[in-house]
């Protein structure tokens, strides 16, 4: 694990730094005993770790548990493979906003000039219906918008959660 990115998820408190005047960095056993504390259910805790570790294997993980959670409570039967890609989608949407294209700075500089990115706002990427019919290779995204929808409002309430946890919110 990345100490320096899974510093990111605590605040740095009293009760997390050492107390020997040498090193008062937070190190990963640190944080490991604080999300041991936090009483973090599993999606929480693959969603943490994918965020701010980028680790594949959490992401995975997380993908799998939301495919599992979406599956359990809807009636409209969906290929498993596409409810991934959508899943995925919505992912990359919450947690990964930033445009591939400038790398977030909102600007595409060449050698001869500099100008504004046109696929993002500010260095966060445009995710349109039509992007998204790209990225899925579907035709019709509409007629998926609203489970689309469902998808990131359950990622969105499982960070929330988590982060109210450890006390980041």
């Amino acid at each position: 694990m990345n100490k320096e990115l899974l510093s990111m998820l605590a605040p740095k408190t009293q009760n997390l730094e050492k107390t020997s005047g040498n090193n008062d960095s937070i190190t990963t056993e640190d944080i490991n005993l604080m999300l041991s504390y936090s009483n973090l259910s599993k999606e929480e805790y693959n969603f943490l770790l994918m965020k701010f570790v980028s680790a594949d294997t959490y992401r995975n993980s997380f993908v799998s548990e939301i495919a599992i959670r979406y599956i359990e409570k809807e009636e409209q039967v969906l290929d498993h493979s596409f409810i991934n890609r959508l899943i995925n989608l919505a992912v990359i949407e919450c947690c990964e906003p930033k445009c591939v294209f400038c790398g977030g700075t909102g600007f595409i500089t060449t050698i001869n000039s500099k100008s504004v990115c046109p696929h993002c706002n500010e260095g966060i990427f445009n995710f349109t219906d039509h992007v998204r019919e790209h990225l899925l290779k579907i035709d019709d995204f509409k007629k998926y918008k609203k489970v689309f929808r469902k998808l990131i409002d359950i990622i969105n309430n499982i960070e929330m959660s988590a982060l109210d946890k450890i006390g980041d919110t």
